[in-house]
C-alpha cells in the first residue's frame, strides 16, 4: 500500500478518536483523570491477547503502576455514557434504528465484585458464579454497537447491607428484574429523543407486558420473541397459545424469506404472520426449512400510522442477533468482561470506557451512509474508500468463481482494531507496509470465501 494511503487511514482513525475524546473531555474535572481515561481506552484497543488486566493496561499506557488503571479517579460515568451516546447518534443516528435488549454474563471468581452471585449464565447455559449485565444495542443498516446498560443486582445483594456498603452500591438502587431494567433503558431512550423505530428482544423480555406497554406508550414498534404458551386473542375473540396459531396457518400462507445476510449466505426461513383482535398487533411465526417442527414465535406491534408488511417484521426479527455480536466483540476486542474492579462505580466506569472503545471500532467499520445523507464534505471526513466492501457476490448458481481479484470485504471491527494499532504504534515503514498487506490479504480471502458460501446456497436452492 502506498504511503499516502497509510496516512489517509491513520488520519481518519485519529480524527474519529479525537471526536470521541472531545465529547468525553468535559466529563472530567481534572486533567489527570481525563488522561487516565483516554489512556484506558487506548490500552483496551491496543493491548493484544485475550486478557486485559489492569497491569497489562497500565504497562501499555506507560504508567509506572496499575493504580490509575484500577478506576482510582472519581468521575461521573453517567455523564460519560451520555457523551458516548451523543457520539454514536452523531455518526449512526437513524429514525429507522432498532434498539435490541439482551443480557450477558461475565464469569468471575469469588464474591467480592459487585453483583457477582451464583446465577444462570446464558453464555454457558448453566448456573455460574458471574455478573449479569443487561445491554441495549443500537442497530442500524450501517453498523451496531452497545448503547446503554444496567447491572443486574441479585436479591441477595440487595438485601445484604454489609455487602452493599463494601461495594459502594448507591442507597437508591433496589432490586429490579432484567425486563424492568430493559424497560428503564427503553423509556430513557424515548424520553431523551433517541431516534429509533423498533425494539427487539428475546423471550425473557418478550413476556414482559410492562416493557411492551412502555414501547407502545413511547410510540415505538416491537418484535419480541415469546414462548410457545404465550396467549393471544384472535379476531374471533378466542384466546389461544401461539403454538396453536401455527396450526391454523394454511400451507399457502408460508413464505420463504431471508431475515438478513450472513457471512455464509442468506438466513432463509419459512415465515407466516397471523392477525390478532388488535389491528396493530400480530403473531409472527418462523419455521426452519430443514426441520418443519422447529418453530419460533414473535409478538409484534406497530404504532398507528406506520405501514407494516411481512418483510418489515422479518427484517426487525432478524436484527436481534447483532446484540450478541456486540457482546462477543466487547469481550474479545475491548475487554468488556476483563475488568479487575470490585465496586459499583468502578465497574460502571470500566464498562463505559469499554463501550467507548467498541463504539469507536464499530463506527470506523460502519458501512458508508447513502449519498443522499452524506454531508458535502464527506470525501474529506468520511471513511477511506479502501475500507469499503468491493467483494463480488454470485447472481446465479451457474456463475463462475471470481478470478484473481474477488474484491475486498469491508473492514470489520477486529480489522479496524488492527488498523488502528498499525496507525498508532511506532514502527518502521516496512513493518507498517507489511501490516497493511496482511490486512488486504485477509479481506480478499474473506471476500472469496463469502462468494463461495453464497454460491453453495444458490446451488443447494436449485437442487431442492
Amino acid at each position: 500500500m502506498a504511503a499516502g494511503a497509510i496516512v489517509e487511514d491513520g488520519t481518519w482513525l485519529y480524527r474519529l478518536q479525537g471526536e470521541l475524546r472531545g465529547l468525553l473531555a468535559p466529563v472530567f474535572a481534572q486533567a489527570r483523570s481525563r488522561l487516565a481515561a483516554f489512556a484506558y481506552i487506548g490500552a483496551l484497543l491496543a493491548e493484544p491477547g485475550d486478557r486485559r488486566s489492569c497491569w497489562q493496561l497500565a504497562e501499555r499506557a506507560g504508567h509506572a503502576t496499575p493504580r490509575r488503571m484500577q478506576a482510582e479517579h472519581a468521575w461521573d460515568w453517567t455523564a460519560a455514557l451520555a457523551a458516548l451516546q451523543r457520539f454514536i447518534l452523531a455518526r449512526l443516528g437513524d429514525p429507522a434504528a432498532i434498539v435490541v435488549l439482551d443480557e450477558t454474563a461475565e464469569l468471575k471468581k469469588g464474591d467480592w465484585t459487585v453483583g457477582v452471585a451464583r446465577q444462570h449464565a446464558g453464555i454457558t447455559g448453566q448456573v455460574e458464579n458471574c455478573q449479569t449485565v443487561v445491554f441495549a444495542a443500537y442497530v442500524t443498516a450501517r453498523a451496531h454497537t452497545l448503547f446503554d446498560f444496567r447491572l443486574y443486582l441479585p436479591k441477595q445483594w440487595c438485601k445484604d447491607e454489609q455487602r452493599r456498603q463494601r461495594a459502594h452500591v448507591p442507597d437508591d438502587v433496589e432490586f429490579a428484574t432484567k425486563p424492568a431494567l430493559g424497560t428503564a433503558m427503553i423509556t430513557a431512550a424515548a424520553e431523551a429523543g433517541v431516534p429509533f423505530a423498533w425494539m427487539a428482544a428475546d423471550e425473557v423480555y418478550g413476556r414482559s407486558s410492562k416493557l411492551r406497554e412502555a414501547c407502545e406508550k413511547a410510540g415505538k414498534g416491537y418484535v419480541v420473541a415469546v414462548p410457545v404458551n404465550f396467549t393471544v386473542t384472535l379476531p374471533s375473540g378466542r384466546k389461544t397459545a401461539v403454538v396453536a396459531v401455527a396450526r391454523l396457518v394454511p400451507a399457502t400462507a408460508w413464505e420463504t424469506r431471508s431475515c438478513g445476510h450472513g457471512c455464509k449466505g442468506h438466513r432463509d426461513y419459512a415465515w407466516a404472520w397471523a392477525a390478532t383482535s388488535s389491528r396493530r398487533h400480530w403473531v409472527l411465526i418462523r419455521r426452519s426449512l430443514t426441520d418443519p417442527s422447529d418453530l419460533a414465535f414473535f409478538y409484534c406491534h406497530a404504532p398507528a400510522g406506520r405501514p407494516v408488511t411481512l418483510p418489515v417484521l422479518i427484517t426487525v426479527a432478524g436484527k436481534r442477533w447483532p446484540v450478541e455480536e456486540c457482546h462477543q466483540q466487547g469481550k474479545g476486542q475491548t475487554g468488556l468482561d476483563q475488568h479487575q474492579v470490585r465496586t459499583w462505580h468502578s465497574f460502571h466506569r470500566h464498562t463505559v470506557l469499554s463501550m467507548c472503545a467498541q463504539a469507536l471500532l464499530a463506527i470506523a467499520a460502519a458501512r458508508p451512509a447513502p449519498p443522499a445523507t452524506q454531508p458535502p464534505t464527506s470525501s474529506s471526513t468520511g471513511q477511506p474508500e479502501a475500507w469499503r466492501d468491493t467483494g463480488k457476490l454470485p447472481a446465479t448458481a451457474s456463475d463462475r468463481p471470481p478470478g484473481d481479484d474477488p474484491g475486498l470485504a469491508k473492514v470489520s471491527v477486529p480489522e479496524a482494531r488492527r488498523l488502528l494499532r498499525l496507525a498508532a504504534t511506532p514502527m518502521s515503514r516496512a513493518a507498517r507496509d507489511l501490516g497493511y498487506a496482511w490486512s488486504r490479504w485477509r479481506r480478499r480471502h474473506q471476500a472469496r470465501a463469502r462468494w463461495h458460501h453464497y454460491h453453495a446456497q444458490l446451488k443447494a436452492a436449485r437442487v431442492t
